[in-house]
């Protein structure tokens, strides 16, 4: 009798103690923590060090955190929602803009107000609410900007920021640390894209330039090879385009006892296909070269032309692409719609004295991915 008494304790210690072996190996499994809503875009492109989040981002059209919406001419940029912890309840957020964070952003100098701008209302668009279904944890809305809007030449070099906050669940909590983000559209990139560097187009581009004869008594001012010159540039004895500092530079300068430089060109006509392309006559930066002028000068592209406009026929000139050459800007964009024969170069009207440029090469860029 004590016998059957024991093997029944025994067998009941045994059942609960696999009941229990198995509770434990069940609770091993469970989601930990705490039920949270948050912005994933917060987080993922900065790692926590901050909230912004760069568009575009991503190396091809499957990482890319955007989608042109053609049809619509809109910029579509992809954000959402989250869920962290055990839960998977539905729930709904608000979507709103947090313009004091930027505003902030700017006037405290985190980012620099003459290269960032709080993007325009009239730019974007918002859903009001976000609504994640039962089970789905994760939801996604989209950030629309017109395109046009985006291509306007004020934006041109500029990041547009905007500040998207999440606010007011149905349930569950915010994150408060990670429900903003901090979207900062790089224009350039979107509307321009990444740079293809074709300057094998051009002959004799630089890096250092080669001369095609010198000055009478000199090796310092010579002829430019494979480009032209006309007789206003060559200020030197009959001679000018190129100078031999820095090992071969293209050069335009008056003063130091050399003559005005009125209506000065220089320049080279290639052909180029349809596409969005870029002229650098500063190879990238002034570094090797310089660029010390007092009167204005200009960066062309004349399309259909064996050669560049006269000076006072630049400014206002619809036929051609100009853009007066500084420091801070050296790119020439322009677009081609069909194969066309172009001339690329400057221009000059040096009437002060002790003025110019050096150039150390000249860049030409295409652009085959754009808006």
């Amino acid at each position: 009798m004590k016998l059957k008494n024991i093997t029944a304790i025994l067998f009941v210690l045994i059942f609960f103690s696999a009941a229990l072996v198995s509770c434990r190996k069940d609770d091993s499994k469970k989601e930990f923590g705490f039920s949270k809503i948050f912005m994933p875009q917060a987080i993922v492109k900065s790692g926590g060090i901050d909230n912004n989040y760069p568009v575009p981002s991503g190396t091809d059209t499957s990482t890319y955190n955007y989608f042109v919406d053609k049809a619509n001419n809109k910029l579509r940029i992809i954000l959402g929602t989250s869920l962290s912890g055990p839960e998977s309840g539905a729930y709904s957020v608000d979507i709103t803009v947090n313009t004091d964070t930027v505003q902030k952003l700017l006037s405290n100098g985190t980012l620099n107000p003459s290269l960032y701008l709080a993007m325009p209302v009239a730019m974007y668009t918002l859903p009001a609410k976000l609504d994640v279904a039962q089970g789905s944890k994760a939801g996604t809305f989209q950030l629309s900007l017109d395109i046009t809007q985006l291509k306007s030449a004020a934006y041109v070099g500029k990041f547009l920021v905007l500040a998207v906050k999440i606010a007011n669940p149905t349930q569950y909590e915010i994150n408060s640390g990670l429900s903003t983000t901090i979207v900062m559209v790089d224009v350039n990139k979107l509307v321009i894209g990444a740079a293809v560097n074709i300057t094998n187009y051009l002959k004799n581009p630089g890096g250092p330039f080669v001369a095609n004869g010198f000055m009478s008594g000199s090796t310092r001012w010579g002829n430019l090879k494979d480009w032209t010159a006309n007789a206003a540039a060559k200020s030197h004895g009959g001679f000018g385009g190129f100078n031999s500092d820095n090992s071969g530079t293209m050069d335009m300068e008056c003063g130091w006892g050399s003559a005005q430089i009125l209506n000065g060109k220089i320049y080279q006509t290639i052909t180029l296909p349809a596409g969005t392309y870029a002229f650098d006559l500063s190879g990238g930066s002034w570094s090797g070269g310089e660029l010390f002028s007092k009167d204005p000068l200009y960066e062309v592209m004349a399309p259909n032309l064996d050669s560049l406009p006269d000076f006072n026929n630049i400014v206002g000139n619809a036929a051609i692409v100009y853009q007066a050459l500084a420091k801070t800007q050296p790119l020439l964009n322009f677009s081609l719609t069909a194969t066309t024969k172009v001339t690329l170069g400057v221009v000059v009207n040096y009437i002060q004295t002790e003025q110019g440029f050096k150039s150390k090469q000249v860049l030409l860029y295409s652009y085959p991915n754009h808006l």
